[in-house]
């Protein structure tokens, strides 16, 4: 099922507001299995909007449209979608008496443009707005589907997720979803190793997802029973393993942090130069920290000295001496050293280092390093296996 999402409002296309219907629409429909194939937002234009439309309808089996079911003259979306599906608009009898009964309650007069707040589509299935008063659509159009769903987040989530994903979901089957994650892979190679797979999915689905120096992979089955959807997935599980199984390290809610503490056995100390903290904040979430890191060192000259480290030092003798006086046989070494973010990793038989050429001024620099050395030493820690 190839899936458009088709967004209207000129607020969108002017930077004014941030596109997050489209956001979560493509999420909630990536986990029914169905694959997001484009976004497109269209200003308050009945002709730009007709065109995009019929556009969108002939490449794709679903476009969703958001936005423009208001009562205003810049509202336009049911009309042009009647006009090209060449059907006219009716007064949705329940709607009507919302929203007739939220103006008695309100104790105001209605004016009589919030009437086409409750014109529908003919033919339409009407999708209930429990929020607002401008309700959904949705419409089987010869072989295609058309949802209408209101622009304002706080109507459009819960009309969403109680009244239109019931459309796309037999009650009958079952939809699971198994995310593979990985690190130490760039999605573009992981994309690359997968394409094949990818390209020819069919049920159960894959949908990469890009994430923070960490990549997934989600397979979606659609069966009769969970079990089913589980065997279907097992065999595509086990493909992917065998091409990339390297990099992965969990599934689902599995953290970076609780697989590293999977794969150690030994204590071990960090000494930070680089995230303040940030870092010992993320190991600490884990119970077994408190068994396995041995230390947590944030670089200050007064503790350095009391180390006996100096400036002078390179990576190689700091190591050696937070080792010898912690009695730890790993240390985990973050540091700025020769203008670059450094990693390194020393055990008592390898030893390895990344360089990041991260500016000294870069915003996000000590989360991304962060992110790197739980990456690189969690791929030291599997090596070592």
């Amino acid at each position: 099922m190839k899936v458009s999402i088709l967004s209207v409002g000129t607020e969108i296309l002017l930077g004014q507001i941030a596109n997050t219907n489209a956001q979560f629409i493509s999420k909630t429909f990536n986990e029914l299995g169905a694959s997001i194939m484009r976004h497109v937002a269209v200003g308050d234009n009945p002709s730009r909007l007709e065109h995009a439309i019929q556009e969108e309808m002939a490449a794709h089996d679903v476009v969703i449209l958001t936005g423009g079911l208001g009562p205003t003259k810049d509202d336009l979306t049911k009309q042009t979608v009647a006009n090209v599906l060449g059907r006219g608009l009716e007064t949705n009898k329940e709607a009507m008496e919302f929203i007739e009964q939220y103006f008695k309650n309100e104790n105001r007069p209605m004016t009589p443009n919030n009437k086409q707040q409750a014109l529908v589509i003919e033919g339409s299935k009407v999708l209930k707005n429990d929020v607002g008063m401008a309700p959904g659509m949705y419409v089987e159009h010869e072989d295609k589907k058309i949802v209408l769903l209101p622009g304002p987040p706080r109507e459009l989530k819960p009309m969403v997720t109680q009244y239109l994903v019931p459309y796309f979901l037999n009650e009958e089957r079952v939809i699971h979803s198994e995310s593979l994650k990985f690190a130490g892979i760039g999605e573009s190679r992981l994309e690359t190793e997968c394409m094949d797979l990818i390209d020819n999915q069919t049920n159960p689905t894959i949908a990469p997802l890009a994430g923070s120096h960490e990549v997934s992979l989600r397979i979606t089955a659609n069966s009769n029973t969970k079990q089913e959807a589980l065997e279907l997935i097992k065999p595509v599980k086990e493909e992917i393993l065998n091409r990339i199984g390297l990099y992965y390290y969990g599934s689902d809610d599995t953290t970076m942090e609780e697989a590293i503490f999977s794969h150690t056995d030994k204590p071990f100390l960090v000494y930070d130069g680089i995230t303040d903290g940030i870092l010992l904040s993320r190991l600490k979430l884990n119970d077994k920290s408190e068994k396995y890191l041995k230390g947590y060192v944030i670089q200050e000259e007064s503790i350095d000295q009391l180390l006996n480290i100096s400036k002078q030092d390179n990576v190689e003798n700091i190591a050696f001496k937070l080792k010898e006086r912690f009695n730890v046989d790993t240390v985990l070494i973050l540091l700025e050293q020769d203008e670059e973010s450094m990693v390194y990793i020393s055990d008592v038989q390898k030893h390895k280092k990344f360089n990041s050429r991260l500016s000294q001024s870069y915003a996000g620099k000590r989360d991304r390093i962060s992110n790197i050395a739980l990456i690189e030493f969690l791929n030291f820690l599997r090596e070592q296996a």
